[in-house]
């Protein structure tokens, strides 16, 4: 009877102690939840002069869509990225915490698209979240990157899902750009399900993986439309699963990478556990509207020709975007000019396993410093 009550003693004061450490952090991250952007600072702590680090709930085309603008000097060309997905934009301290960012060299413009992010609301219908309507939307923001810092053209980055947005937005207004930079390219998004599909099963059956192997049986290749047990986002989920098993992510995100995310001041304390804890796939509703449309992307037959200068930027261990499928895009693409440049051991996430050579990329190739 004496060791259970020195047992319970033990169980309550250990609990006691997480409570506290758990409250104390969350009374930390409280303190550094202002919702300001952290300003660019000199060596004596003051804010650069010619810097910018501001965020607002932009209205574009009727609807509020978050835009993040950072830069140390203004006067530097301007970049807008698009995000990939549909519906998961990455918050811009995950470019600064992985060393990817380019805000030393470009005024960097982070864009959530419309139906993702922190300006999403339940008053922007579902109708209104089309692949047309996101294009409309980064060309109206370009034109207002374009005033706001005096340029004549900027530069547009896309991302996964976010290269479908960007060169659609080429095609219609080639002359607000000096060049399309593409990650992680779509070219034909059913042939590259296929693919991935198969790259899936080989390592699964490789590995000797039975559970992988019967969780692929069960979902069947591609076009999961056809599989009327599963649905699409639950066959893509599998797929995926399966994918990161065998060509992870090299992105070490440990505890410190964790608190430092969430120890930056640009979004408030509800901000954080809304963005950082919810799965995008359930709480922002452009992943599951735009899900068909992705599905049948195909800029192969849809935007053979780009009129400005395009750099792919592709991982030889992509089976997210197929590096082959994507090598095909870009070799039946036509463009004034037009690289290719693989990364080597590279997988869906170049910018964060890659992060210098990234960013000399950008400074001895695209800006040709």
């Amino acid at each position: 009877m004496k060791i259970l009550k020195k047992i319970g003693k033990w169980f309550l004061f250990l609990l006691g102690t997480i409570v506290g450490i758990i409250l104390i952090l969350l009374l930390i991250i409280r303190v550094n939840s202002s919702g300001n952007e952290e300003p660019f600072l000199d060596e004596n702590g003051n804010v650069l002069a010619n810097s910018i680090a501001m965020h607002e709930d932009m209205i574009i085309n009727g609807v509020a869509q978050r835009v993040t603008i950072r830069g140390k000097d203004k006067d530097n060309p301007v970049l807008l990225i698009v995000h990939g997905g549909p519906g998961y934009p990455l918050l811009p301290v995950f470019y600064k915490l992985t060393d990817a960012d380019l805000e030393d060299i470009f005024t960097v413009c982070y864009w959530d698209q419309r139906g993702s992010g922190l300006a999403y609301n339940d008053s922007i219908p579902d109708s209104s979240i089309t692949l047309n309507n996101i294009v409309d939307d980064g060309l109206e923001l370009s034109n207002h990157l374009k005033k706001t810092f005096n340029k004549d053209k900027i530069y547009i980055e896309g991302t996964s899902w976010g290269t479908v947005v960007a060169t659609y937005m080429v095609q219609k207004k080639p002359e607000l750009y000096h060049a399309y930079i593409g990650s992680g390219q779509i070219g034909n998004q059913y042939l590259s399900d296929e693919l991935a599909f198969d790259f899936a099963m080989a390592e699964a059956e490789k590995n000797n993986d039975t559970l992988s192997v019967n969780q692929l049986k069960q979902i069947g290749r591609p076009p999961y439309s056809n599989n009327l047990n599963h649905s699409t986002s639950e066959a893509y989920k599998t797929v995926q699963g399966v994918i990161m098993k065998y060509a992870p992510l090299k992105l070490d995100a440990n505890y410190t990478f964790l608190l430092q995310m969430f120890l930056d001041n640009g979004l408030t304390f509800e901000e954080k556990f809304t963005d950082m804890i919810n799965d995008p796939s359930e709480y922002y509703p452009a992943s599951k509207i735009l899900e068909p449309t992705a599905m049948d992307i195909n800029l192969m037959r849809d935007i053979p020709e780009l009129n400005v200068p395009v750099y792919i930027l592709h991982g030889d261990n992509d089976h997210i975007t197929e590096t082959s499928v994507a090598k095909a895009y870009f070799d039946s693409l036509v463009a004034p000019s037009k690289k290719w440049i693989l990364f080597k051991n590279g997988t869906h996430g170049l910018q964060v396993e890659f992060p210098e050579k990234y960013r000399s990329i950008y400074i001895n190739e695209i800006l040709g410093k």
